[in-house]
């Protein structure tokens, strides 16, 4: 019997409303040394950061745009994102914990030697999003349209996909094994043999995947 798992949602309580604006509390908070911690932000961009260190906990962020982060290091903790444009955005050794993206924009993204833990998106149109040496566990995709996305050294430790277009997606020594892909679009894969191997897929998806296999389809 397959492992049954469950994501561990984020433990917001309250957040006060921002008294300054996403920019200035990115800042302060870089500037300080401290963490952006409690805060809900509505209506917000964020056009650039750069810095050593940051860490954010338990805030709410609506309606607000990412832009460039250049930061060595940054962490999410405990946040929900819901409505929030994140295209283009590159994110180097960033960790999730308990997070949730909702209905958010992230065309293009790129995640680099990061880790989800307890991750949810949900809703969210994340076309050519890119993920390299990045580790996955207990994270979920529902409802995303995820076309031409790239994963390259991609650990799926636990991955659930439900519901997900991966059309044209590109697998790059990123095994599946175990993953169930049963409900997801998967039309124009690039993938090894060796990362398909055991994944979880319909009759109908298999043969959409014949030619990887080398063999013909007759009737």
């Amino acid at each position: 019997m397959a492992e049954k798992w469950k994501i561990s949602e984020p433990v917001v309580e309250h957040p006060s409303k921002a008294s300054c604006g996403l920019t200035q509390a990115v800042q302060c908070a870089i500037a300080q040394g401290d963490d952006l911690r409690g805060r809900h932000f509505e209506g917000e961009s964020l056009a650039f950061a750069d810095g050593p260190v940051l860490d954010v906990a338990g805030c709410v962020f609506e309606r607000c745009t990412f832009g460039e982060l250049a930061l060595k290091r940054i962490s999410f903790a405990d946040c929900v994102f819901d409505k929030c444009e994140w295209s283009n955005v590159r994110l180097n050794h960033a960790a999730f914990q308990r997070v949730r993206f909702q209905n958010c924009r992230m065309t293009g993204m790129e995640l680099a030697g990061g880790v989800l833990m307890n991750t949810h998106f949900d809703g969210c149109a994340m076309d050519y999003l890119s993920l390299s040496q990045t580790k996955l566990d207990r994270t979920a995709f529902e409802e995303c349209r995820m076309r031409e996305s790239l994963w390259s050294e991609v650990r799926l430790a636990k991955a659930r996909f439900e519901n997900c277009d991966l059309t044209r997606a590109q697998w790059t020594r990123t095994p599946l094994m175990g993953t169930d892909m049963s409900t997801c679009r998967i039309d124009g894969w690039s993938i090894t043999l060796y990362d398909l191997r055991g994944v979880k897929l319909t009759a109908a998806q298999v043969i959409s995947l014949s030619g990887l296999l080398g063999v013909e389809i007759v009737s």
